[in-house]
């Protein structure tokens, strides 16, 4: 008799909503959470079937010696619904431990953490969506009219809608890489080769590699004398490097100057800091504060022309902690912007 009172006064002083059904299914007992989110008196819950309190999707395992944590549907007395997650078990008897006597179901609020989640998963799908529409209209758009209007149309327009064409596929399938680059991080699928880097030797293969989009740009490097190697994956390392002269080109202008500049960190970190350097548009306060954020761009009126997938400085960053260094935007105004990141010095140099 005491252990049933300690019992209802617990689940009665319960934050959560509670409801207990007895083999038929009928409802044996609710508490005040309960009535409190849906409106039910536990006088009126009493006795109905608990179907018509609320719903679990796939409740074949609740026939089961054996509890369970879903997602689960609670009705409010008005008929509108409140999604949940519930934790589930059958009730038994102490010397019937084979044979089911009803059900116990307590309702959860999600956590804050779980809300979040699905936002940042709405967000990224949406996002997506837009992003893989704009060129696909773009090339869906030229090609019709290729298509039904090829007569009529001017040997010098045909070619530029080709190029329109080839340009927007272009785009199209870097998006595709990056969103395969970033599904490869979240899965914690990307494989790294550390070994020992000559730094140089790197920046000048990514500096050769992308000449031809700095047309109108010079580039500059300033290395401080008798750097060390350091430890990183060479594949990663270009990456990295390609990402940040890439922005430092497109959001720059001809005839200025893109400086690489190398140089010993914090002596007790053991860290090598490289900096790439523009003359560009600068990026804002508000945009400075979410630049490393998947699909952030920087709202600028002279960076709208420009395309871009707003994924390079998230798997940038991404890249960079994978190989035991920080990334940080240092300066950034309309006459200079300064992206650094840092990475190990190999062991004993």
């Amino acid at each position: 008799m005491l252990e049933n009172l300690i019992l209802a006064q617990t689940v009665e002083l319960m934050n959560d909503p509670v409801i207990a059904s007895d083999e038929l299914g009928r409802v044996v007992l609710t508490n005040k959470a309960h009535s409190k989110l849906t409106g039910w008196s536990q006088e009126e819950a009493k006795g109905n079937n608990k179907r018509l309190l609320y719903e679990i999707p796939k409740t074949e395992l609740l026939d089961k010696a054996e509890s369970s944590f879903r997602e689960a549907i609670l009705y409010r007395k008005d008929g509108t619904k409140v999604t949940l997650n519930a934790s589930c078990a059958p009730l038994q008897l102490p010397e019937l431990v084979d044979e089911t006597i009803g059900q116990i179901v307590v309702f959860h609020p999600p956590s804050d953490e779980s809300i979040r989640g699905h936002q940042s998963s709405d967000d990224f799908v949406s996002t997506v969506s837009h992003e893989l529409r704009t060129p696909l209209t773009s090339i869906k758009g030229f090609a019709e009219t290729l298509i039904h209007s090829s007569d009529k149309i001017k040997p010098e327009d045909r070619i530029k809608y080709l190029r329109i064409i080839r340009d927007q596929s272009n785009h199209l399938a870097r998006l595709v890489e990056d969103l395969l680059f970033v599904s490869r991080l979240n899965n914690r699928k990307i494989h790294l080769v550390v070994r020992e880097l000559e730094l140089k030797k790197h920046v000048d293969k990514v500096c050769e590699a992308m000449s031809y989009q700095a047309e109108g740009r010079i580039f500059v490097y300033d290395f401080e004398d008798n750097l060390p190697k350091i430890m990183g994956d060479s594949d990663r390392l270009e990456q990295i490097l390609s990402n940040l002269i890439s922005n430092a080109i497109k959001y720059s202008p001809d005839n200025t100057t893109i400086t690489i500049r190398a140089m010993r960190g914090d002596l007790k970190l053991n860290k090598i800091k490289i900096s790439v350097i523009d003359q560009g548009v600068g990026i804002t306060e508000d945009d400075q504060e979410v630049i490393f954020n998947r699909f952030s761009r920087v709202d600028n009126p002279l960076t709208r022309k420009i395309q871009g997938t707003g994924l390079g400085l998230y798997i940038t960053r991404s890249l960079v902690q994978s190989m035991k260094g920080e990334i940080f935007l240092e300066k950034s105004n309309p006459k200079e912007t300064v992206f650094s990141f840092t990475v190990p010095i190999a062991k004993g140099n």
